[in-house]
């Protein structure tokens, strides 16, 4: 049996593995789901109250594709419930390319209905000429509900962001 450091109750080696696979897809389909513009499904994939928090994001953005530090308040990019980060997602890459990967997933399974995940992240977002490349986390917390895992709460940190000019690379 597996056994968390808080000493919660143990969860089969078997359940845990499920558990962990099963999140791995949810977060997969979060990743296709963004870069398929796919608004529902992000919705869905999010607890009803889900705290998103990518407040820590749009001072990256600040003097590049038309972002001013007046559009910079990190409050509006902190949000809750699956609806409500939809939004926030497609007006931050819903008349762009982008390219989500998620790598190095580090999920620990705390009871059969909560878990917390850490993703390593690697992002390259298409404004026109100007691209970003995002290097980052993703810290998370899961919640079975309805026998289904969703997302409950999703922290972004970027360690690092690289802005290229496309016209200059090709």
């Amino acid at each position: 049996m597996y056994q968390t450091a808080n000493t919660a109750p143990a969860v089969s080696d078997i359940a845990r593995l499920v558990a962990i696979e099963d999140i791995k897809l949810l977060k997969a389909r979060y990743f296709t789901a963004v870069d398929a513009k796919d608004w529902a499904s992000i919705a869905d994939i999010f607890t009803s109250d889900a705290r998103v928090d990518f407040s820590g994001e749009v001072q990256h953005h600040v003097g590049h594709h038309g972002v001013t530090q007046a559009d910079a308040v990190p409050g509006d990019w902190v949000v809750v419930g699956g609806r409500a980060t939809a939004k926030v997602i497609e007006g931050a890459v819903g008349g762009i390319i982008s390219v989500h990967q998620g790598h190095d997933p580090q999920i620990d399974i705390h009871s059969e209905d909560r878990a917390t995940g850490r993703w390593s992240l690697y992002d390259r977002l298409e404004y026109g000429h100007e691209v970003m490349h995002g290097y980052g986390h993703y810290d998370e917390e899961y919640r079975r509900v309805g026998g289904l895992w969703r997302i409950a709460s999703l922290t972004l940190t970027r360690l690092r962001v690289v802005w290229e000019d496309a016209r200059k690379t090709g």
